[in-house]
């Protein structure tokens, strides 16, 4: 029973030497678990840890030196406040009045949207810990006892979307652009509540690392926006840097590594490493969370993006927010003069051309695999399928026509990321001239027909991936259509997670996807009660890829049904007409019986 537990965690083969490395890793957690417990009544109460040179001065001396350093750089529009409002103005008039708008019903009402459910009412005062939805509270207990799915209605990734504070960075811009003071009041009066409810360690906030991290990440911009308000006082400077440091000292406590595969979980750990230690050098662990997540992130950037430019998950929704993981970190590491290895640079652009490349002809994205919205920066509202706001940033980043389409303008990711500078580099590329052509992903298993308006997205499932099956659905050979400025086949996407584990799985079933299914057999196995487990058996092939100017043809196959008692292979063929504008899409069963 020793490797008991580890089939949610399994990305191929177990080799003995994996299981010995996690096997003696989660022993090391459990031994720190015990110590974390113990201490963690100290550590709560704890001021800050800061460099030498900054404990002898007095709290009025630490204040003045956060309102007037010019150094490190966070990205360049929270940093140029002034230039950024008037371009927000200028460029994003009718999203600003909604920004103002949303920023003072949040003040008067405490009520913002969240993660597309619309807007909630959280009352006078928010209660962090209750979810929005089923209005179910979460216990303070140690964080790793926190059991997450409770099959009680409730959803712990809701809660964890209120608590990534992302409506804060949104009440930053909204100080940044009117100066307003109670916005900037009200991100202080926001973060002292959080902080009293949510103990170190304690309550299910702390119970993922990458939860930890995102929301550091977001109160990081938040901060930079209104650090130079008369509303942070030295009380506040003092509590923020508390957070920080806690944040840090959990994350780095806490890393969600395995030795059987790491996910965008991990990654989050490592941007929350790198963004609290880039950005706050005056906190006296600083310099080795920086130094510990670079050295990772342009480890795992070979390991979790494919050769082919697609996040390892399997997951189009996924690919986005780990994009912006690496192109934002990318971003903030360049602002302070941090140069990333090769590698890096290579991964990053193979990512940006293979979103720009699965989008559909009117922008928006097939939502393969697992959606949930989740963001790393939410300097916008976005859709769950709008991706295309990376691109601009790509392209000024990377002085790439190829990631400016006509048509395609700015975003106000890139203006508060890139500043004005980055506005007017992006502005001097000329736009790609050349038409989408079909392409092939064949390491992701992604193959698109298109021609003008006619679109076809042929899915083999993550084919050669080895990566975690935690965001994939059965979805092998299926296809999603659009055409005449519409789209007719659709993946329903992914509804819900935790909340209710039959429908968790209905929309990850094979009879939800264009795709074949034989004797309500799933392509996949799957269990209810793992929500996050899928099987392997439908490893998907490809056996032929032809394109040219007049026709396309992909055939793909998988052995998903050879657990039936007659063994049954699917092959299926699709062939594009360009010139006649048709698709014809053939499917073949291979085996015996009936």
């Amino acid at each position: 029973m020793v490797f008991a537990g580890f089939k949610g965690l399994l990305t191929g083969k177990l080799t003995p030497r994996a299981a010995m490395l996690e096997t003696l890793r989660r022993a090391k957690i459990r031994a720190r678990h015990k110590a974390e417990r113990a201490s963690l009544n100290t550590r709560a109460e704890t001021a800050a840890r800061l460099q030498p040179h900054l404990q002898a001065q007095s709290p009025i001396e630490l204040l003045n030196h956060f309102r007037q350093r010019t150094t490190p750089f966070f990205f360049r529009g929270f940093e140029s406040t002034k230039e950024t409002a008037l371009l927000q103005q200028q460029l994003f008039p009718d999203e600003t009045a909604q920004l103002l708008s949303g920023a003072r019903t949040c003040v008067d009402r405490h009520r913002w949207s969240l993660l597309g459910f619309g807007e909630f009412d959280f009352r006078e005062a928010i209660e962090w810990r209750r979810d929005p939805l089923s209005e179910k509270l979460w216990p303070l207990e140690y964080h790793a006892d926190i059991q997450l799915i409770r099959r009680d209605g409730s959803d712990v990734r809701v809660l964890w979307e209120l608590n990534r504070l992302g409506h804060l960075v949104h009440l930053g811009r909204a100080f940044a652009i009117s100066g307003e003071r109670r916005f900037s009041e009200e991100i202080f009066a926001q973060l002292e509540s959080w902080h009293a409810q949510n103990p170190l360690g304690l309550g299910p906030n702390w119970s993922s690392a990458m939860e930890v991290a995102l929301r550091a990440t977001n109160l990081l911009a938040a901060f930079t926006s209104c650090r130079k308000s008369e509303s942070l006082t030295v009380e506040r400077l003092l509590l923020f840097l508390k957070v920080l440091d806690q944040h840090g000292e959990h994350i780095e406590r806490n890393l969600e590594f395995s030795y059987l595969g790491n996910s965008n979980h991990y990654l989050s750990d490592l941007v929350g490493l790198l963004w609290i230690g880039l950005t706050l050098p005056e906190l006296a662990n600083s310099d080795r969370w920086k130094s510990f997540a670079l050295k990772e992130l342009s480890s795992e950037i070979s390991k979790q993006v494919l050769p082919d430019g697609a996040d390892h998950e399997g997951s189009t929704g996924y690919h986005r927010y780990v994009l912006e993981l690496f192109l934002y970190s990318f971003t903030l590491c360049r602002e302070n003069g941090i140069e990333l290895p090769e590698i890096y640079h290579e991964r990053l652009w193979l990512m940006l051309d293979y979103l720009a490349s699965y989008l559909r002809p009117d922008g928006s994205a097939p939502l393969i695999g697992d959606t949930d919205g989740g963001r790393l920066l939410q300097i916008a509202e976005r859709a769950a399928d709008d991706h295309s706001y990376l691109l601009p940033i790509g392209a000024a980043l990377f002085g790439a026509a190829d990631f400016k389409p006509r048509g395609q303008t700015v975003s106000e990711e890139m203006l508060w990321l890139l500043g004005e500078q980055g506005i007017r580099q992006y502005e001097r590329l000329m736009p790609s001239s050349q038409e989408a052509q079909s392409r092939a992903f064949p390491e992701a298993g992604t193959y698109v027909l298109r021609s003008g308006d006619a679109y076809l997205l042929f899915n083999l499932s993550n084919a050669k991936s080895s990566g975690r099956s935690s965001h994939r659905h059965n979805d092998a050979l299926s296809v999603e259509v659009a055409a005449c400025g519409r789209s007719f086949i659709l993946d329903p996407g992914t509804y819900v997670y935790t909340a209710n584990l039959e429908e968790r799985h209905r929309f990850r079933s094979t009879a939800f996807h264009s795709t074949v299914q034989l004797d309500g057999m799933e392509q996949n196995t799957t269990e209810v009660e793992q929500p996050f487990i899928l099987g392997k058996e439908a490893r998907a092939k490809i056996v032929e890829w032809q394109t040219d100017v007049e026709k396309d043809l992909v055939v793909g196959e998988h052995p998903g049904y050879e657990r039936l008692h007659e063994r049954v292979t699917h092959q299926r063929s699709v062939t594009f007409d360009k010139k006649a504008r048709w698709w014809l899409i053939e499917d073949w069963l291979f085996g015996r019986g009936e």
